[in-house]
């Protein structure tokens, strides 16, 4: 065997406990039919060591390499030939305190107000470790806020929580005031900067001048004169011929 082909079939061993085996693992949760889209799955392997350079192609070469391969794709999804090891979503037997969930930034004000619903998954995804939840959060925003939801609070406002393998729990809303984040920043009053633009100092820098209109100790400086304009000949004629008949008076 190659080691092209070691480095196909080790791949898709890799795969197959991904995708058949431990996805919690991953921040993956595949749908009822045990398929992930290819998009998540990719994401999921870049954040791994070792496999940060996996593309389509590669998943496309296992394919076609191996006689039996681990994998198979419809369309833009993808899952594990042998399913029987998946983890299924289940209720806990018990539930930590505390659950996380990272959101984009720009989501947070509004779920503030009106708390955290489901998109496009059809479940909104936690995890018990905060790290795993910035992990998820990540796959949609370079800078995730996190958010640590109180599960006895969540639980009392109807919140229902399943779990998904070691790491990973489901719920289907979390609502406002179960949760807690950061502090949002504080929007400045209106008018405000340009308040604050005309209280600041002129501060100069090197290579800036800045004109002092009010002050009466202004330096006055000569005005540069300007060009003088070419004088016609007719003038010059008469203007000589006055100073000839001054000197012949004198």
């Amino acid at each position: 065997m190659t080691k092209s082909s070691l480095q196909v079939a080790k791949f898709s061993k890799f795969l197959s406990y991904v995708l058949g085996r431990r996805p919690d693992e991953f921040g993956i949760v595949p749908d009822a039919e045990g398929y992930v889209g290819i998009k998540a799955l990719l994401q999921a392997l870049h954040e791994e060591p070792g496999w940060r350079h996996i593309r389509i192609v590669h998943i496309n070469e296992v394919l076609m390499t191996l006689t039996t391969p681990a994998i198979e794709i419809e369309g833009s999804r993808i899952r594990a030939t042998e399913k029987s090891l998946l983890p299924v979503v289940e209720q806990p037997e018990r539930l930590p305190n505390l659950l996380y969930i990272a959101i984009r930034p720009r989501a947070y004000p509004a779920a503030l107000d009106k708390g955290l619903s489901p998109s496009p998954h059809p479940h909104l995804i936690l995890s018990k470790d905060a790290a795993m939840a910035m992990r998820i959060g990540r796959r949609h925003d370079n800078y995730p806020t996190l958010l640590t939801v109180q599960v006895a609070e969540s639980i009392n406002r109807g919140t229902s929580f399943q779990q998904y393998g070691q790491t990973l729990f489901l719920a289907d809303k979390i609502y406002a005031g179960a949760f807690n984040g950061p502090a949002l920043p504080k929007e400045r009053p209106e008018g405000a900067a340009s308040n604050a633009a005309k209280k600041a100092p002129n501060v100069k820098t090197p290579g800036s001048y800045y004109p002092d209109l009010d002050s009466s100790q202004a330096v006055k400086y000569p005005m540069t004169p300007g060009i003088r304009r070419k004088e016609p000949d007719w003038q010059k004629s008469r203007r000589q011929a006055r100073r000839h008949k001054a000197d012949l008076n004198k």
